[in-house]
Formats: C-alpha cells, sequence, structure tokens
C-alpha cells in the first residue's frame, strides 16, 4: 500500500509539474506577442514630424530656381517654397536633380515634391498629382536677334529645334509636325549657348525662361511668332499623397489672396504673372 500511495503521489507532482510548464509556456507565449502594427503615417504627417520637406529642383531654371554668383540658390520658386514651409512650420530642403529624371525621382521618392517651375501638362499628369497653379506660362520661339521668318508653329517645318530633354518645350516641339530634329539638351544655357553660336536657328521654351535670358542679352535674342501653348505652373505630388496636396493648395491660396505670390512675382518679374485664387 505504501508503494502503491508513493507512486501515485509522484505521479500527481509530475502531472502538476507538467501542467504548470505548459501555463508558463502560453504565458511567456503571449508576452512575446508583437504588440498590433500601428497605422503608417502618410507623408505629409512623416515631414511634420521631422521637420523637414525636401524639394526637387533643376537649379539651373533661371529665374525660378538657379545658383548666383556666390553659388546660393535663388529665385522665384525658391522664395515661394521658403514661405510655403515657413507656414506649415517646417524648413524646405533643396535636392538639386537632372530634370530628365525628376518624375521618376519623385516616385522612388528621392524627395517629397517638385518645385521648379514645373508646367501642368497631360503627360505629366498620368504619372504625378499637381498642386493649384500659381503661375501662368506657356511655350514659345526664341531666336537669334534679327532673325526672321518664324511667325507660326508651321515655320518650324524642316527646322532643328532645340529644348531641353524632359520639359514642357520638348512636349510641345515633337508635336508640332514636319521639323527636321528636336535637339534635346540637357539644360536650357546649353540650348541657348548653341542658339547664340548659330548650331540651331530656335529654341522653344516657356516664356518664363525666355523673358529672362533676354532680359540678360537684349542684344542676342528675342522671342518671334505666336505664343505655341498656354500652360500653368504647378507643384509635382505624388499620387499617394493626397493630404500633402491639400495642405500645399490650401497654403498657395493663402498666399494668393493675402499679396504674398503678387510680390515675390514683382520682385522677380516687375510683373503679376501669378495664377488668381479660384
Amino acid at each position: 500500500m505504501k508503494k502503491r500511495s508513493l507512486w501515485f503521489l509522484i505521479m500527481v507532482l509530475a502531472l502538476a509539474l507538467v501542467a504548470v510548464g505548459c501555463g508558463g509556456g502560453e504565458k511567456e507565449q503571449a508576452t512575446n506577442q508583437e504588440p498590433a502594427a500601428q497605422t503608417e503615417k502618410n507623408t505629409f504627417e512623416q515631414i511634420k514630424e521631422k521637420g523637414v520637406i525636401v524639394a526637387g529642383l533643376d537649379d539651373t531654371f533661371a529665374p525660378m530656381g538657379y545658383r548666383d554668383e556666390n553659388n546660393k540658390l535663388v529665385g522665384f520658386d525658391i522664395d515661394m517654397g521658403e514661405e510655403i514651409a515657413k507656414r506649415l512650420g517646417i524648413k524646405i530642403e533643396w535636392q538639386p536633380t537632372q530634370w530628365d529624371g525628376v518624375i521618376m525621382a519623385l516616385e522612388s521618392k528621392r524627395f517629397d515634391i517638385i518645385l521648379s517651375g514645373m508646367t501642368v501638362t497631360e503627360e505629366r499628369q498620368k504619372s504625378i498629382n499637381f498642386s493649384v497653379p500659381y503661375v501662368g506660362d506657356g511655350q514659345i520661339m526664341v531666336v537669334k536677334k534679327g532673325a526672321t521668318g518664324f511667325n507660326t508653329a508651321a515655320d518650324l517645318k524642316d527646322q532643328v529645334v532645340g529644348t531641353q530633354a524632359g520639359s514642357s518645350g520638348e512636349e510641345a516641339a515633337k508635336k508640332i509636325e514636319g521639323t527636321k530634329e528636336v535637339k534635346l539638351y540637357k539644360t536650357y544655357p546649353e540650348a541657348f549657348t548653341d542658339l547664340q553660336i548659330g548650331r540651331i536657328p530656335v529654341v522653344v521654351c516657356d516664356r518664363i525662361t525666355a523673358s529672362y535670358y533676354i532680359s540678360k542679352r537684349t542684344d542676342t535674342f528675342e522671342i518671334v511668332g505666336e505664343q505655341l501653348t498656354k500652360e500653368p505652373l504647378a507643384i509635382g505630388i505624388r499620387k499617394s499623397d493626397p493630404e500633402l496636396k491639400a495642405e500645399i493648395d490650401k497654403v498657395l491660396d493663402e498666399m494668393k489672396k493675402d499679396g504674398t505670390l503678387t510680390e515675390i512675382s514683382m520682385k522677380w518679374f516687375n510683373r503679376d504673372i501669378t495664377v488668381p485664387a479660384e
């Protein structure tokens, strides 16, 4: 009897230990479970948290954004971007990039927005969203001063037309029937250099860019003929960032209504080229 009772007691204790071990394992397993994943913050929330918005730009695009004699970034877009960031309670960081790859760079999140006098086009709208427009612009023809024969788009037939790769000037030039060649350059300064030395007879670019270069070289270049297109400028934003677009639109409308955007325009163009608030 004693042996049997002893064995019975041992079995009871063993079973109790197993039960405790299993319970402890379940408790440990419950303790080690990862907490439920938190909702991922949208881009604007991340920007506010970091306190910085990164803007991609072509830093040769005078007078919208370019380097002065001290290599400092200046221009209409620079002033506007700094004011937008200030009103959002953050800072802005500028990221120069090759213009012909700017949309791809935005989509790969090298920066948060494109702020570089970007023309709103149907082709670009297939890939990205745009803020409300802030400047009215359009493509025109620039020739060496005194050159004749360029009045309409039809006059570009059988001609070599220069413009910047990836620009709305490229889109406009390639839609013109009968051109001999659309010669693409990495930057507009390169195109204007070739125009000056006679390698190309005409440059197609936006009126803002043309006005700036002509103001610096009134004896060298001139705008001729009809305006080829009418195009607004806006800030490029990823389609996946509607919250960021809404915040930027709100600030731009405020700047239009209180006259800040007009002041910036007068500083750089001596006239108001902005698009009024809706």
